[in-house]
């Protein structure tokens, strides 16, 4: 009796059995300005075992698009610019390609490491539209009574970025929307919380080196 042999899953196929697996992945970390945030790690620990499942392999390809040093900062401390070219490989051995940047700010050998970590999240909150427990919306009714709340996490760091305002701040979180394509507005923080903690954790490293400043 003759076999029959099943045609391996392309990478798309293998992607979107991913994306019906993944569970919601909260925010649950803290930046210093108590923004939460969701890490690599939060993201990694629930894809790994998925991944494997289905055969997909990512491989990167990084170059360095620039090295300057981190303003304000004490010496030694650099920002490395990064460009990663993803491979993406399905079990029937084809693959897709995708693109994304990152930054990344040491005062050692680390910059790089920490660039391509961030340029691996955006791959995956893009690739698998990895999306928060807290964004589900399917119980709520519009006649739910409303509370009166304070300023939101996003009005709150908009108002920090507002606040550096002619310094040479400004200028830095200036850049950093221009290499990332993003814009520094209540909106643009509003709409991609990856972005938003992108710069909350530049203000957050601001105020340390003024804080360094203050104390040398």
């Amino acid at each position: 009796m003759p076999t029959t042999t099943q045609t391996p899953m392309s990478v798309t196929a293998a992607l979107a059995a991913i994306m019906g697996e993944l569970p919601s992945i909260g925010r649950d970390d803290t930046s210093p300005q108590g923004y939460s945030y969701r890490g690599i790690e939060a993201i990694t620990r629930q894809l790994q075992p998925l991944l494997a499942k289905y055969g997909v392999v990512i491989v990167p390809s990084a170059s360095i698009q620039n090295v300057v040093l981190s303003p304000e900062m004490k010496p030694n401390w650099q920002d490395v610019y990064l460009t990663v070219d993803w491979e993406i490989f399905g079990p029937d051995g084809h693959s897709i390609t995708a693109r994304t940047t990152g930054i990344g700010r040491d005062n050692a050998d680390k910059g790089a490491n920490k660039a391509q970590t961030q340029a691996y999240k955006y791959l995956l909150l893009h690739l698998l539209c990895i999306a928060d427990r807290a964004d589900d919306v399917d119980g709520a009714h519009y006649d739910d009574p409303v509370e009166e709340q304070g300023p939101n996490e996003v009005q709150v760091l908009y108002e920090a970025v507002k606040a550096t305002k002619g310094t040479p701040f400004a200028d830095e979180l200036k850049t950093l929307a221009e290499f990332n394509q993003q814009k520094l507005t209540e909106k643009a923080l509003a709409d991609n919380p990856d972005w938003a903690k992108l710069v909350s954790d530049t203000l957050a490293d601001m105020a340390t080196r003024t804080e360094e400043k203050a104390n040398v």
